[in-house]
This record gives structure tokens, C-alpha cells and sequence, in this order.
């Protein structure tokens, strides 16, 4: 059935759309799907990891992206120092902190050892949108990033209480400022607006309220303080609730409300499923249900996802686009750049690429995050994921311009994946194109331009540089195709 034809969402049984996906002859689980899975629970799999999950079936592969990795690996601190001091204006400046952040997320990324928890904070963290531009302090954003990663398959209700109080968020919306006689209520609005209920779901009432029960929740030194002076200790009304509430007692007002549940539900089904589509509340009952009785236990709604029949159909294929992170580690990880042990990719290296492709890590543009979707693709940021392929696949070009501006130890050997295929002793135009087709885009390759690029291989001697750049051609194109940009 072509997407086009798809019934609505609303004429689907929700049970049946949300129980548990089964192979059947007409539907295999293959690597289409396998890959399906990878790009949505992780940045996409390398080939050993494709061919162990076609191997191992559906259940056991989802089972393995939720268990720890077997081996408990340290996650260092990477940031143990104020922020710099910038020397054309005197006043600290974050932004070296910020590049040494995005460099150890992208590695952790790019090494895959816990994909779907790293892919989930990524989700996290644009919903609790927080931006080291303003923050100015490394050491506070990499604490934000270590509790969202910690809850990220977590307890909602405890990810919401800890980040209420964390400092980098404090200092993002002005809590500081946040006292009896004047409330501050930024992180009132956005706790109900963007954290829990959505729009439409509270008043201004209610805003207004709430941000007295937050009054005296501050940061110093770099932590939560609580100025029980500066707190307004009188009765307050929050969605219909009055009492002498304090900051605790709104969250727990929130996470009572039903609207809570399905608002995190359709954020997640955005995320994971499909990004074009508006799933009406009845659709969404069947998971939102499920994670209220769980008393907000991540796991449940994201694991009956990622198990669906529903993640498992056109309604979910290829129905998002690749955010810029998805794009550069995808491409570092599948065609066997990054993984290998031989060659490393500097993730300091891919920091500008991203910038231009539009997205910074620890700084999305604004407390609504990054719009995602379509806004992905423009004229500029299409044409820097086309710049970034040709370079990675040329091994042409210094993409370490980040690193030098902060005086980092760069190391970007020349990279060279046509040695992916050499090494397996392919040397056939069709197999190498096949090869790469399979990993990229199992069950996207069009017929016509395989043919194309097996003809621009043609019958150059495999150790000829003619023969090489043929084969680099192709591997660009399939890394540049519509199909490609899509996850």
C-alpha cells in the first residue's frame, strides 16, 4: 500500500497498531527493518551490527538496545575547570567547554555502546532545551547532560524533579530571579507548556500561581539553593489544586494530570515513529495509559514503540528526517569509519559540519529546541551534508577548523573507505555498490541508480586511482540520494 492511500490514524485500532509486531512471509524481519530499528534507537548500525540483528530476530535485537552494556564503561568527567577567559572582551567564555562537550557526546555516539540511551538523552535534551551560549558553564551543562542520560530510560517523574532543580536550568530560565515580591515565571510557563502539558492544558492562572510556588529556588556556587526568604509561603491555586504549595507540590500537580502523559506520548511517537503525522489522544490512549500506570516509567511507551506493529509500517518507514547528528555519525558508523580500530575519526572534526548542517550540541537555538523536520533541509544546510560526504569520502579537506580554534590535539588520518570493501577482497563493480547499498539503504536502492553507478565503475583495473575515485563516486552518491537524508 502506497503511503498516500494509508487509512488515518484515527480509523486504526490503537491496540492493534501498538501490540507487538510478528514477522510473516509477506513481511520478513530483514535488514530494512533491522536498519528501520538501528537509525531510530541509535545512529544507525555498523555492518556487524546489522548482520547480528537480522541473525538474532526482532525481540532479542530490541532486548539488547535496552540492556546495559555487559561491561559497566566510566563515563569520565571531561570538564573540571571554570570557562576561559575571552580575550577580546575579558569576560569568561564557555565556548572551548562547549566543543569539548560535543566532541565527547559525538564519540559516545559514534563508539555505540549504549545507542538507545544516548539517543534518548539526544531526545531529552531538546525537550529541556538548554543552550551553553547562555548558561556560559561547561561544568553545569555536562551535569545536565549526565542526569538526562541517567534518566533517559528512566523515571519521568524523578528526570522532571531533578531537572527542576538542576543549575544549568535554573540559570537558562532566570530562576534567580524568581523571588516573593517580584516571580520570575519563566520556568513556571515552560514547565507546563514545554516540560509536561503542552499548550492549552493550563492557564495563565496557573502560570502565575506556580511561579510563586518556585519563588526562592536559586543557584550558588554552581548549586541548587533553596532562600526559604525569598519564597512566598502563602496559599496558591494550580489546575483547580490550592494549598501552600512549593515548587515539588506543582510537579506533582502536573505529573496527576492526563494531559501529561499523552503530552510526552506524542512527543515520543514525533521522535521515534513519525514526525509528519498529529496521532489524535484515542490513538495515543493505549501507550499514555500504560506509562501513567507505570507511574512514568520511560521504558514502557518507548519499548512498546520500538516493538509495534505500528514502528513496523509505512506509517513509521522513512516518515523523518535525519537530524544533522543522525546524518554525521550514521555516516561514520556504516561505512565502517570509526568502528574498526584502524581508523579514527576525530569526532572534533565533525563539530563544524554539524554547525553548518544546523545543529550544535548543549546549544539548541531557543527553550523550544531545535524545529527538526523539514527545517533540517535548506539550500545551505543540504549542500553542507553534501560537502561533509564528498570530504569524508575523498579523505580531502581539514574539517578540524574546530579544533584548532580551541588549540585541541586534532587526529584525522586520511580516511579512505573504499578499504571497507577492499579488505573483504571485492573488487566486482556490482558487489561493491551492492555492499555499500545494503548498509545505507537496504530496501531503498532504486534500480536505476544502482545501474548507473555500477556503469561509472565500469571496467577500470581494481588498482588503478581511477578505479578507487569510481568507487568513492558512488559511495557519495548513495550518501547524497533523497532516500539517504530520510531516517
Amino acid at each position: 500500500m502506497s503511503k498516500d492511500a494509508l487509512p488515518p490514524l484515527d480509523k486504526l485500532d490503537p491496540a492493534a497498531e501498538w501490540a507487538p509486531w510478528r514477522p510473516t512471509k509477506d513481511q520478513l524481519w530483514d535488514a530494512k527493518w533491522a536498519a528501520h530499528l538501528y537509525r531510530r534507537a541509535g545512529f544507525g548500525p555498523t555492518k556487524d551490527e546489522l548482520r547480528t540483528a537480522v541473525a538474532d530476530g526482532v525481540e532479542a535485537t530490541v532486548n539488547r538496545l535496552f540492556a546495559p552494556p555487559k561491561e559497566a564503561r566510566e563515563r569520565p568527567q571531561v570538564i573540571t575547570g571554570p570557562p576561559g577567559v575571552n580575550p577580546m572582551t575579558g569576560m569568561p567564555d564557555a565556548s572551548r567547554q562547549g566543543a569539548i562537550l560535543q566532541a565527547a557526546w559525538l564519540q559516545r555516539c559514534i563508539d555505540g555502546v549504549e545507542p538507545l540511551r544516548e539517543k534518548m538523552a539526544l531526545f531529552w535534551h531538546n525537550h529541556f532545551a538548554t543552550s551553553i551560549k547562555k548558561v556560559n558553564d561547561g561544568s553545569l551543562m555536562e551535569q545536565q547532560g549526565e542526569l538526562l542520560f541517567k534518566h533517559a530510560l528512566g523515571s519521568f517523574r524523578q528526570m522532571l524533579k531533578e531537572i527542576s532543580r538542576d543549575p544549568a536550568m535554573l540559570v537558562w530560565l532566570d530562576s534567580n530571579q524568581n523571588v516573593k515580591s517580584h516571580p520570575n515565571e519563566n520556568y513556571a510557563r515552560e514547565v507546563m507548556e514545554l516540560f509536561s502539558l503542552g499548550v492549552g492544558n493550563y492557564t495563565e492562572k496557573d502560570v502565575k500561581e506556580a511561579a510563586r510556588a518556585f519563588t526562592g529556588w536559586h543557584t550558588s556556587g554552581g548549586r541548587f539553593s533553596m532562600v526559604h526568604g525569598l519564597h512566598d509561603s502563602d496559599p496558591k491555586t494550580v489546575l483547580g489544586k490550592t494549598g501552600n504549595w512549593g515548587g515539588d507540590d506543582v510537579l506533582q500537580i502536573l505529573l496527576e494530570q492526563p494531559a501529561c502523559a499523552k503530552f510526552i506520548c506524542r512527543k515520543l511517537y514525533h521522535f521515534l515513529v513519525n514526525e509528519n503525522l498529529a496521532p489524535p489522544d484515542t490513538f495515543l490512549g493505549p501507550l499514555a495509559d500504560a506509562f501513567r500506570k507505570s507511574d512514568y516509567d520511560i521504558t514502557v511507551p518507548v519499548r512498546t514503540i520500538l516493538r509495534s506493529k505500528h514502528f513496523y509500517s509505512a506509517y513509521a518507514y522513512r516518515e523523518k528526517v535525519k537530524w544533522p547528528i543522525e546524518y554525521a555519525v550514521g555516516v561514520v558508523r556504516m561505512i565502517g569509519v570509526g568502528v574498526t580500530g584502524r581508523i579514527t575519526v576525530n569526532p572534533y572534526s565533525l563539530l563544524g559540519v554539524m554547525e553548518l548542517m544546523g545543529q550544535q550540541l548543549y546549544a539548541p537555538p531557543n527553550v523550544k529546541g531545535w524545529e527538526a523536520g523539514r527545517a533540517w533541509l535548506n539550500t545551505a544546510t543540504v549542500l553542507a551534508r553534501h560537502n561533509f560526504a564528498h570530504s569524508l569520502v575523498n579523505g580531502m579537506g581539514d574539517l578540524n577548523e574546530h579544533a584548532k580554534k580551541f588549540n585541541l590535539q586534532t587526529f584525522f588520518p586520511a580516511v579512505n573507505p573504499l578499504a571497507f570493501v577492499l579488505k573483504q577482497g571485492i573488487t566486482d563493480p556490482a558487489k561493491i555498490v551492492d555492499l555499500y547499498a545494503d548498509l545505507l539503504l537496504p530496501g531503498d536502492f532504486r534500480s536505476d541508480v544502482r545501474s548507473k553507478l555500477i556503469a561509472h565503475i565500469g571496467d577500470a583495473s581494481p588498482d588503478t586511482e581511477v578505479f578507487a575515485q569510481r568507487c568513492r563516486d558512488a559511495l557519495f552518491v548513495l550518501l547524497t540520494v533523497p532516500e539517504y537524508q530520510l531516517n
